[in-house]
């Protein structure tokens, strides 16, 4: 996963997390997690459906399962195969939401910490506004509602939430307010006693506090975010292996891998 770097490139804040997070598809370090989802994923308490733009490709009902609409006779092993199969992925697909949720929680707490108090309040308002608008495009790519988990597949969708165009709207922000930044600074190294090199001195020695505090404490948040995807990956991969089995028993469903990129 890649390291979570603070600065006054925002985009950078916002993009390393939750794209990271992402690449678990899950991803950590581990280069074995390098996939991509071919099809939607939703998760609910009864079944689980795979499915691709609205069209259900396969669902899983306990020991049940259906297959372009219609059910498929299974034998006692190949229904051991499948609940083995639907229970990996109940437990996994929580915790691939759970991970996103943290993801944009970090950005919103580096951009709150780190930035915001310079931008002043157009600025502010305008980046509020854009981080609303990156939540609604996460949240129609993975998101939990009530006891339904739902992940996008991935070739065009996530990475179109974390584009140039976001990045460069950021970057772009960040110039327009560099008025305000600067301002903001400058009544910042004028509040103080001594004269003007001593409160200068003073006012580094802030910022550099301020910018340690912040980079040790997104750097423990970002390692802990590290090994949470590091054990999903693990876990994963063992509920990737099932359903490679699975297909494999199954001809119905040899079509309709559910990852790509696996080495």
């Amino acid at each position: 996963m890649k390291t979570l770097m603070l600065g006054m490139t925002l985009g950078c804040v916002l993009l390393t997390p939750v794209s990271s997070v992402w690449a678990v598809e899950f991803g950590g370090h581990n280069d074995a997690c390098d996939v991509s989802l071919n099809y939607d994923v939703t998760l609910t308490p009864k079944k689980l459906v795979i499915g691709e733009q609205g069209k259900e490709r396969y669902r899983v009902e306990i020991d049940r399962l259906y297959v372009d609409g219609k059910e498929v006779s299974l034998n006692a092993e190949q229904k051991t195969l499948l609940t083995q199969y639907q229970q990996g992925m109940t437990k996994q697909i929580p915790e691939v939401v759970g991970l996103v949720d943290e993801a944009m929680a970090m950005a919103n707490d580096a951009i709150s910490t780190a930035l915001t108090p310079l931008l002043g309040d157009d600025a502010g308002a305008k980046l509020d506004d854009m981080m609303t608008q990156l939540h609604e495009r996460v949240g129609k790519m993975v998101y939990h509602k009530g006891d339904t988990y739902f992940i996008g597949a991935t070739d065009d969708t996530l990475d179109k939430a974390f584009d140039e165009e976001f990045s460069h709207q950021i970057e772009d922000l960040v110039m327009q307010s560099m008025g305000s930044i600067m301002i903001n600074i400058g009544k910042s190294m004028m509040n103080g006693e001594g004269d003007f090199s001593e409160r200068m001195d003073a006012f580094g020695k802030r910022m550099d506090k301020l910018g340690d505090e912040i980079d040790q404490q997104m750097d423990e948040r970002s390692k802990a975010l590290d090994k949470r995807a590091d054990r999903l990956c693990d876990d994963f991969q063992q509920v990737m292996t099932v359903e490679g089995q699975l297909r494999q028993s199954v001809p119905a469903l040899s079509a309709y891998p559910l990852v790509s990129g696996r080495p």
